[in-house]
């Protein structure tokens, strides 16, 4: 059986407690249903059983901590000015106006070998509201287990690992209406199904990473061309402060920076 409950129930906490990382958890995510496990082996062991999974394929991240999951990638110029300790409000805003996007972002220290990471990157979706807060819990519930994909050169990084809602490699894909997420969910052992209203544009999110000094789109999705642009705006500032080519903004040159855009409106 397997038990529906809004994440706003108050009850959704102890029960996500009670399960998480022994079946998968499904989640309705904005525009599409995604399963959740542990960052750990047993969780990943979990998802591909549930999904039948194909084999040399990778996991992403729901991110809890957008702080934590850039830090993977500290030293580029995007990480390093987004999470610039003299601008704090930089990272909040990049949340925001990036929410929905999966993130895809070189990891630069050792790596071995782990379910997260494909050819030296990670991918984590930006999510807010409700949805960050459980998966801020479920990393907090991960940071207790043992057998973490990453370790301690990656500071035990442990954000929640996802995937789509289907069965590796089928031909109609993602999973986007409520009806068949839960069929598929009863079909394949899962117990707890988290459900946040009505979904928007259905489709997988759309997949975004910084190469140099441009923004390359590895998967569409829903409002891709409006986040891609977004993307490039703030790597455009990044690149900009890096190279210390960046001025003082008056009022006017504000207008243009991500962050100010926002403080005036």
């Amino acid at each position: 059986m397997v038990k529906v409950i809004e994440m706003t129930d108050p009850k959704v906490d102890a029960l996500i407690a009670r399960q998480f990382g022994r079946t998968p958890i499904l989640v309705q995510l904005p525009t599409v249903f995604a399963l959740v496990a542990p960052a750990t082996r047993q969780g990943a062991r979990l998802l591909d059983r549930c999904k039948k999974r194909l084999p040399g394929k990778h996991y992403g991240v729901l991110v809890g901590e957008l702080s934590r999951f850039l830090g993977l990638s500290t030293g580029t110029a995007l990480t390093d000015y987004v999470l610039n300790p003299a601008r704090s409000g930089r990272l909040r805003q990049f949340e925001e106006d990036l929410s929905g996007t999966f993130l895809r972002t070189p990891v630069n220290r050792p790596l071995r070998p782990s379910k997260m990471i494909c050819e030296g990157t990670i991918q984590g979706l930006l999510i807010d509201g409700v949805l960050q807060e459980k998966m801020r819990l479920m990393e907090a519930l991960t940071a207790h287990l043992p057998d973490k994909l990453l370790g301690a050169e990656h500071g035990h990084y442990c954000a929640p690992i996802a995937s789509s809602c289907n069965i590796s490699g089928h031909p109609e894909g993602s999973i986007t209406d409520f009806e068949t997420a839960l069929a598929f969910a009863r079909n394949r052992g899962v117990k707890l199904m988290l459900t946040h209203g009505p979904t928007g544009e259905a489709g997988s999110n759309p997949i975004l990473g910084v190469a140099g000094d441009r923004v390359e789109t590895f998967r569409d999705g829903p409002g891709v061309n409006r986040k891609r642009r977004v993307l490039e705006g703030w790597l455009d500032h990044a690149l900009a402060e890096a190279s210390d080519l960046a001025l003082p903004l008056n009022r006017s040159e504000a207008m243009m920076d991500p962050l100010a855009v926002a403080q005036m409106g």
